[in-house]
């Protein structure tokens, strides 16, 4: 294969990865829609008398019901929506990364080194070369995602394959981080500030956080805040590391031809 069809192919893949990181995101802006919707038009029903409709009454008022009894239990339902909501958007922008990573280890696979982890079953079992490499690559950028915070990890871009150009500004990059542990916390630790998010806080932001929880407090009050945030600052930071990748395309493909 030429080299040129090999760097299409590399610039399809990352164009995809964004392609498919704004789908996400879109999938969470309509489900935010759809709560919306639901209360407004369980609201409008009350207002008409329920359209004369004895089965829409008793709907209507079993979501009534099911709504108070959820919020006395400490969690409204637009908590729940709003918590999911900002885990997913996080998640969405955290898989972009996990695509990127993986397109360029795929095309430039010396950026690897010389030694990798193999799955016993894929090389001696399964014996389809393909389906190792993928793995192998996968591997490799799971364990690196995973033991490494947010600004490690778009840092890897610079460190991993050279590329400069992604330029984040000091204050996005803090609230990058900064969303990324109120997700942990949401996730481990049932939406409430513990010691370790307060540690973080003051080891990696040196306590200037933009939003200021005192420990034992739950985030839920701030929730609507932070998922705008994160929607806003994960589409402009993964189209600036796309874009930084796409322009880098050809120097990479140089570099890891005579590495």
């Amino acid at each position: 294969m030429t080299s040129e069809n090999n760097l299409e192919r590399f610039k399809n893949a990352i164009g995809k990865a964004l392609d498919e990181f704004e789908h996400r995101l879109e999938q969470q802006r309509l489900f935010q829609v759809q709560n919306t919707l639901l209360k407004t038009l369980q609201q409008e029903i009350v207002k008409t008398d329920y359209c004369s409709s004895e089965t829409i009454k008793d709907l209507s008022t079993q979501y009534e019901d099911f709504y108070i009894r959820l919020s006395e239990t400490g969690r409204s339902y637009e908590n729940i929506v709003t918590e999911k909501s900002l885990v997913d958007a996080y998640s969405a922008f955290e898989k972009l990364l996990f695509d990127c990573f993986c397109s360029l280890y795929e095309f430039f696979p010396k950026f690897l080194g010389t030694e990798v982890k193999v799955n016993t079953i894929d090389f001696f079992i399964d014996g389809n070369m393909d389906i190792c490499r993928k793995n192998i690559i996968e591997l490799h950028v799971k364990s690196f995602i995973q033991a490494n915070h947010i600004k490690i990890i778009i840092d890897g871009f610079k460190k991993q394959f050279d590329i400069k150009a992604i330029d984040i500004n000091e204050n996005d990059m803090n609230l990058l981080h900064e969303i990324s542990l109120v997700r942990n916390l949401i996730i481990h630790n049932n939406s409430i500030v513990n010691r370790t998010y307060k540690e973080s806080i003051k080891k990696f932001l040196k306590n200037k956080e933009k939003y200021f929880f005192n420990e034992e407090d739950t985030v839920l009050h701030k929730l609507e805040l932070l998922l705008e945030d994160i929607k806003e600052l994960s589409e402009k930071i993964s189209t600036q590391i796309a874009e930084a990748i796409l322009n880098d395309a050809e120097r990479l493909y140089l570099h890891h031809e005579n590495k």
